[in-house]
């Protein structure tokens, strides 16, 4: 470990523990320099009675994604494990009934990546695109298509709503965290 890192603390936990932020592991595969784990968020940008942030993350302590290229089995894993977790958010808001909520039935999850610093370790967030949190981005085409206003200095800037982050009910934090630890085994 090159830093204190918090992530690389949690990469050592089992799945079902708790970390010191709140969040619970639910997922964790493969050795630790091919290996990927995820955590349950105890907080959501979204409805804490409806949406949930899974974050993806390296065992190792990998700064940019850019890394996960200089091992193969680790890239492979990587998709693999983006995409049972994917599968397990869609099968949970489809329980939950999530797939009315748009006009094509379609489960939209979002999804945001970052490498910043040199001593945060890459993770991804996955989660339900809804309310706030499915708000378009500056890279979506959608973004493009927002209306444009004007502050005083002519500067053309585009209005989102804010988005902060909300804690989840333990009952319901231990009970999604049940749900994804069954559907990722």
């Amino acid at each position: 470990m090159i830093y204190d890192c918090p992530l690389c603390q949690e990469s050592k936990l089992n799945i079902g523990d708790k970390t010191n932020y709140g969040a619970r592991v639910i997922y964790k595969i493969w050795d630790y320099k091919t290996g990927w784990f995820a955590t349950l968020s105890p907080k959501t940008g979204g409805d804490c009675n409806r949406d949930f942030t899974i974050q993806l993350m390296p065992l190792q302590h990998l700064i940019h994604m850019s890394e996960i290229s200089e091992n193969i089995d680790l890239a492979k894993n990587y998709g693999i494990a983006f995409s049972q977790i994917s599968r397990a958010i869609k099968k949970i808001m489809e329980i939950e009934g999530r797939h009315n909520e748009n006009e094509e039935g379609v489960i939209r999850i979002g999804t945001y990546g970052k490498s910043k610093h040199l001593d945060e370790h890459f993770h991804v967030k996955l989660f339900p695109w809804s309310g706030n949190i499915g708000q378009p981005y500056t890279v979506d085409t959608t973004f493009e298509k927002s209306k444009i206003y004007l502050d005083e200095n002519g500067k053309e800037f585009v209005k989102l709503n804010p988005v902060r982050k909300v804690r989840i009910d333990e009952s319901r934090l231990d009970d999604l965290s049940n749900k994804f630890i069954s559907l990722l085994k």
